[in-house]
């Protein structure tokens, strides 16, 4: 996916960036892990992921690309002095297709990494 939005010329060709992430001061890449992690796990419980239900697939996709990229420009680039202005369709775009992504991915690792809970009698 990365690959694809740099050939288009949206996105830098680094991938994992060590610019202090405002306000936090740590590297970007330390701080993306981190909002990740915590996303998953809320994407984990609302979506009720667990082995003996059937996977959410589509939901997973919806919720990366609707839910992490409103926290984006209405919480995060906000707290960075960023502020939502002008054309945002084009930055929503790629910011839908990179989080949907994340969301289905982020399911293939949770299911990969799951199993069955043991029925103890």
């Amino acid at each position: 996916m990365l690959a694809l939005l740099h050939a288009a010329g949206l996105i830098g060709a680094t991938g994992f960036s060590t610019e202090p992430f405002l306000p936090l001061g740590m590297p970007e890449f330390i701080a993306n892990a981190i909002w990740s992690a915590a996303w998953a796990v809320l994407m984990a419980w609302l979506l009720r992921v667990s082995p003996e239900r059937a996977a959410p697939w589509l939901q997973a996709f919806v919720f990366g690309g609707i839910v992490l990229t409103a926290a984006r420009v209405f919480v995060v680039d906000p707290a960075r002095g960023i502020w939502p202005s002008g054309n945002m369709l084009p930055r929503l775009a790629v910011g839908f297709a990179a989080n949907a992504v994340w969301g289905w991915g982020a399911l293939v690792f949770m299911r990969a990494f799951m199993s069955p809970a043991d029925d103890q009698a």
